[in-house]
């Protein structure tokens, strides 16, 4: 198949960046595809320093502790995309850029569908039998892995990955943190809770609701092993072929400026105030 066909996917690997380059990143590529200027994309990326990413509508200062993370070296920034707060750390994310010309569905819980059998399939690579969970609509804390959504998988009845999208146009992006291994002490000692009881408590729901790799597979997995399942899985389960890439430089310039001029910014992190002049559709 030529690079260019109908079925041809850009597959990216932009290694190691910092939170805000990140999400600047999938913005970048979102518009880059919106345009005509690249065809569908599969981003995988990871994290340095740790970061929590806030969804578009939490309010940062009633769900994080602000001066720990600091003192933790723990960046903050907030996703486009909705959802509940996540600590990038022991992880490989993913990030999909597509659009309904390129036949995702239009409904928001289809197109989640048929990217979750993606998924399901580079976890099967990996020989764990996935599914996507029950939307409970039951929300115990500000953290996304204490809750289900339409858009989580689950091993056994516990979640191991969460995704979110955000559309722009006929265009979207679908990305998600795909844990390696879970630090639940870290993670709950950065958000805000009522009471320490509370936090405790939510924090026992967590251990028994969330999972990852490392845990149902010890210690035999590593990000490049799920970075190669991914690639498999997409294949075989969307019917596309992959072939490397890079960011073009125009993607490359326009990350760059998302990052210094709206990601790394108090507005955005603070308050979600960012002027691009257009109405988007974020879940």
């Amino acid at each position: 198949m030529q690079v260019g066909s109908e079925k041809s996917w850009r597959f990216i690997d932009t290694a190691i960046s910092n939170g805000f380059l990140n999400m600047a990143i999938d913005e970048a590529m979102l518009e880059a595809h919106l345009y005509g200027f690249t065809p569908p994309t599969l981003r995988v990326y990871r994290w340095d320093p740790p970061a929590l990413s806030l969804g578009y509508f939490q309010n940062l200062e009633r769900v994080v502790e602000l001066k720990r993370c600091s003192v933790l070296g723990i960046e903050i920034v907030r996703r486009l995309t909705g959802g509940r707060a996540v600590l990038h750390q022991n992880e490989l994310t993913y990030s999909v850029v597509t659009s309904e010309k390129h036949g995702v569905p239009k409904s928001i819980t289809q197109s989640y569908q048929f990217l979750s059998k993606a998924l399901i399939a580079a976890y099967g690579i990996l020989g764990l039998e996935v599914c996507l969970a029950p939307r409970t609509g039951r929300l115990l804390s500000a953290a996304c892995f204490t809750s289900a959504t339409l858009a989580d998988l689950t091993f056994q009845g516990r979640k191991l990955a969460g995704s979110a999208q955000f559309r722009k146009g006929d265009a979207l992006l679908q990305h998600g943190s795909l844990p390696i291994g879970l630090d639940a002490q870290l993670f709950f000692s950065i958000l805000k809770f009522p009471s320490t009881s509370i936090r405790d408590k939510t924090l026992a729901a967590f251990t028994q609701k969330a999972t990852a790799i490392s845990e149902i597979l010890g210690n035999r997995i590593d990000w490049q092993e799920l970075k190669g399942a991914l690639f498999e899985g997409f294949q075989k389960a969307l019917g596309v072929e992959l072939y490397q890439d890079v960011l073009t430089p125009g993607e490359i310039d326009r990350s760059q400026k998302l990052a210094k001029e709206k990601y790394s910014t108090f507005a955005w992190n603070y308050y979600g105030r960012y002027d691009d002049g257009v109405q988007s559709e974020t879940t």
